[in-house]
């Protein structure tokens, strides 16, 4: 145990000024980030935040770590929604609704899916571990029933998922589609898009 660690250690509270400063640049940064994109101009963030640009990187190193605050409302809710849907009747149906859910949830803005790819895709993506939980028992559940093919990895489907969104962030439709055939093959006997 470290002195840090300590029962005796003292508890270190967020300065009001640095929580505003926060929560200043968080709502900047959506509303930058849904008109612009990802790509949208840090300075621009800043600006918008009013604070200077060092404060933006004290609280979000890189552009990478500021999407991940971004995503962290979407992750809440896709979590909340897995667990809603885990005690399904059919697993397989619910496992496909929620990654629809999924892919809607990650595309509020361009860009936005493709920093899900990452932040899901790696060990950085601290925000994202109470979705890959919940998802988790929903893709155990479906393969439980034999409504996901043995050796398919939860890892995989949500990275195919966040990929249709990516490339459909634009187009909803043609991302139901795109999940709809990719689920054919993985999910025996899913259900067709609807129309």
């Amino acid at each position: 145990m470290t002195s840090d660690d300590s029962p005796n250690a003292p508890v270190r509270t967020v300065r009001a000024d640095v929580r505003r400063n926060r929560a200043r640049l968080i709502a900047a940064a959506r509303e930058m980030f849904q008109r612009d994109g990802a790509g949208a101009s840090l300075e621009g963030v800043a600006r918008l935040a009013g604070v200077g640009i060092g404060t933006l990187y004290r609280h979000f190193p890189t552009r990478q770590d500021l999407l991940e605050a971004l995503l962290a409302d979407a992750y809440g809710e896709l979590a909340e929604r897995a667990r809603e849907l885990a005690e399904s009747p059919s697993p397989g149906d619910a496992l496909l609704e929620w990654l629809r859910a999924f892919v809607s949830g990650i595309t509020a803005f361009p860009g936005m899916a493709a920093a899900a790819v990452v932040s899901l895709g790696g060990e950085r993506g601290e925000a994202s571990r109470p979705l890959r939980e919940a998802a988790a028992v929903l893709f155990d559940r479906a393969g439980e029933s034999g409504a996901v093919p043995p050796g398919t990895a939860l890892g995989d489907v949500l990275r195919l998922a966040g990929g249709i969104a990516t490339v459909t962030e634009r187009d909803p439709e043609a991302a139901d589609r795109l999940l709809s055939l990719a689920a054919a093959g993985m999910i025996p006997g899913a259900a067709a898009a609807p129309r």
